[in-house]
């Protein structure tokens, strides 16, 4: 428990004038909760000894109807109040996660998989909420319904009686709960399970129209029924752990109830209690019993909490390699972009992808990069978009360092379009619009316009408002491309990076294309990777990638000029057209 607290201190410490307040209505709730069995008590001895009269009757009439409904008004207002915390630290916890998720860079989201990351927004802090709400109640209720029946048993009934009767109960408890504490691996490994059966059934989802496609739904189901199989045997073992440790409870329990009425009934005949007094003795040691149980399962739910509580921080503690320093500084625009001898590895990777990269560009120029399949192309470019610190190396822009500038700025100065296109649920307009959530009616037409999109517009159902399906399924390759482009070209970047974004469009589509940019951003800098060499045959420079290395670099006609790669695609090319 120490370690939850310490770990949601912070939320306590901000909300404490609630907590306590809620603190003293348990504790009155509690208090009045063991009241009904002490009036039953006097009942039986005011019968027994003949003194029970109207007045008398009226008076323990009244009080076990009104301790029911007092504890009954005091509740509702606990449970709102409760409630109300629940919901705000669940608030809280989820904005600070989804805050943090979005501050991280790419060799993050390359170490954490997507259903990992779910199970932890989802099942711990679900667990961490209960942890600070119906835990915390649950371990001050039953804490204080322990303690005032005992101070109850032993200061109105018998110290005696109280001792024998309720000592075997903590020496049996602290024996399980070591026992118990060993569960907590297991309770672990079975958040692990989850998250991976999370992620299976996540990708068989994202993943539908490709099984169908290659006839793959038994071989997937299988394996999602492994998944949740695996999910549910990790699950069975902690049950059966349980199954076979929750009845010791209830044997302790027994003992103390033998211990309650043996002895009990000893100090009745040497008059040392009434019959009424054992009555409420007894009634005290059946209600330590829902109490007792609940605080062993309150052990067990710390253990899950704490096992949540570190899987949460984990993420919150993990930081980001790329991110801002405090002397970050901004930057609006850019004459000059210097890659110089910059060598690059993903985190995960043996070897480099990029090596010894050395060019630069210039404000208004258009770039082409070219080069076989896996030769870099993509991980050169996206340099740019500062995913990863370069490995070896310097990226300048302006003659400064472009890790010295704040992330943000250097983003804003790009506009990309990716090979793979994420689309949303949304409207086209809407899609669109999150290149740039700020922009005119007009500056939407022009991106439009330069996407060469404007053609599709009238043949869906709605326009430029009709609802795009879930990934982008109701469009087709062609249009969820230029639809990804106008998305980039509606922020008017500085630089607009095209990553292989021409390859689902016809010839005269590209070509369309190629002319307005060429037309309508004069004086900003464009970026084409591309297998098709007629999208870059104007362009002012040209990089051939092989094997990560710059091979051949030139103008479109300087290259046919020379023996390499590019003149032998072009030729490929030419001669299959």
């Amino acid at each position: 428990m120490k370690n939850i607290y310490s770990k949601l201190k912070w939320f306590f410490q901000k909300e404490w004038k609630r907590y306590v307040p809620m603190l003293f209505l348990l504790i009155t709730i509690s208090f009045i909760a063991l009241l009904p069995a002490k009036l039953l008590g006097l009942a039986i001895d005011t019968i027994i000894s003949g003194g029970l009269t109207s007045k008398t009757l009226s008076a323990l009439v009244i009080g076990l109807i009104a301790l029911p409904l007092a504890r009954y008004l005091l509740s509702m207002v606990y449970n709102y109040m409760m409630n109300y915390e629940g919901q705000k630290l669940t608030y809280e916890l989820r904005s600070d996660y989804l805050d943090h998720l979005f501050s991280m860079d790419s060799k993050f989201f390359e170490t954490y998989k997507k259903g990992d990351l779910i199970s932890r927004v989802t099942n711990d802090m679900d667990a961490m909420t209960i942890a600070a709400t119906s835990l915390l109640e649950s371990l001050v209720f039953n804490f204080t319904n322990i303690v005032f029946a005992i101070l109850i048993m032993g200061f109105t009934i018998s110290w005696k009686l109280t001792i024998i009767s309720v000592s075997i109960m903590p020496i049996g408890l602290t024996i399980l709960n070591i026992i118990r504490f060993k569960k907590r691996k297991y309770v672990r490994i079975h958040r692990e399970i989850y998250a991976e059966m999370t992620e299976k059934v996540l990708e068989s989802v994202e993943g539908m129209k490709v099984i169908h496609a290659y006839v793959q739904e038994e071989d997937d189901l299988k394996k999602q029924h492994h998944a949740i199989e695996r999910d549910i045997e990790s699950w069975r073992y902690i049950v059966r752990f349980e199954n076979w440790f929750n009845p010791l409870f209830e044997v302790i329990y027994g003992i103390a109830y033998i211990l309650a009425f043996g002895y009990g009934t000893y100090l009745i005949i040497n008059q040392e209690i009434s019959v009424g007094e054992l009555v409420t003795f007894v009634s005290y040691v059946g209600m330590l019993m829902n109490p007792i149980i609940s605080m062993s399962s309150v052990f067990s739910q710390i253990n899950n909490a704490t096992i949540s509580v570190d899987r949460y921080d984990e993420i919150m503690q993990a930081q980001a390699e790329v991110h801002d320093d405090s002397d970050s500084i901004p930057i609006l625009d850019f004459h000059t972009i210097d890659f110089k001898n910059v060598t690059f590895k993903y985190p995960f990777d043996r070897y480099p992808v990029i090596k010894n990269i050395d060019f630069q560009i210039h404000l208004g120029e258009t770039i082409g990069v070219v080069g076989p399949t896996g030769s870099g192309k993509s991980t050169l470019i996206r340099q740019l978009l500062r995913e990863f610190n370069v490995t070896g190396g310097e990226i300048y822009i302006d003659d400064v360092p472009i890790q010295e500038y704040k992330i943000k700025d250097v983003r804003n100065l790009v506009g990309y379009v990716p090979q793979e296109h994420m689309l949303f649920k949304k409207p086209v307009n809407e899609n669109i619009l999150i290149g740039n959530p700020n922009a005119r009616s007009a500056d939407l037409d022009k991106a439009v316009k330069i996407a060469d999109f404007e053609k599709d517009i009238n043949f869906l159902t709605d326009g430029i408002r009709t609802m795009v399906g879930e990934a982008g399924n109701t469009l087709s390759g062609g249009q969820k491309q230029r639809l990804s482009i106008a998305r980039a070209l509606v922020k008017d970047p500085q630089i607009l990076i095209l990553d292989d974004s021409l390859s689902a469009v016809d010839g005269t589509t590209e070509r369309n294309i190629i002319d307005h940019l060429k037309e309508f951003r004069t004086g900003k800098t464009n970026i084409i990777v591309t297998h098709r060499f007629s999208a870059i045959r104007d362009a002012d420079q040209i990089f051939v990638l092989e094997k990560g290395v710059i091979t051949q670099r030139g103008t479109h006609s300087e290259l046919l000029k020379q023996d390499g790669w590019y003149k032998n695609q072009y030729i490929q090319q030419i001669t299959m057209n």
